[in-house]
């Protein structure tokens, strides 16, 4: 019983991620992992960074020209230099 109330109450202190943010930062471990990039990267964090500029209105829009930007592009190295 103690274990339920446990995840119950884990499970209410996680926020829902957004797909916008999960995807980006999907592709952008996928390049880093395909060019075997020296770059330090956490998906994780990765992902928690953007729903913090994501809930700013100001950032809002640059976090979509980012996806855009991740998503249209085929080359990871093009992925990579995405602003």
């Amino acid at each position: 019983m103690r274990f339920a109330v446990v995840l119950a109450l884990l499970a209410g202190c996680t926020q829902p991620r957004s797909k916008t943010c999960v995807d980006i930062c999907a592709r952008e471990s996928d390049c880093i992992n395909a060019t075997k990039a020296e770059i330090p990267f956490d998906e994780k964090e990765c992902v928690s960074a953007c729903e913090v500029l994501r809930a700013d209105q100001q950032n809002l829009a640059k976090v979509e020209q980012h996806k855009e930007c991740v998503m249209k592009n085929a080359s990871c190295s093009a992925v990579l230099e995405c602003p």
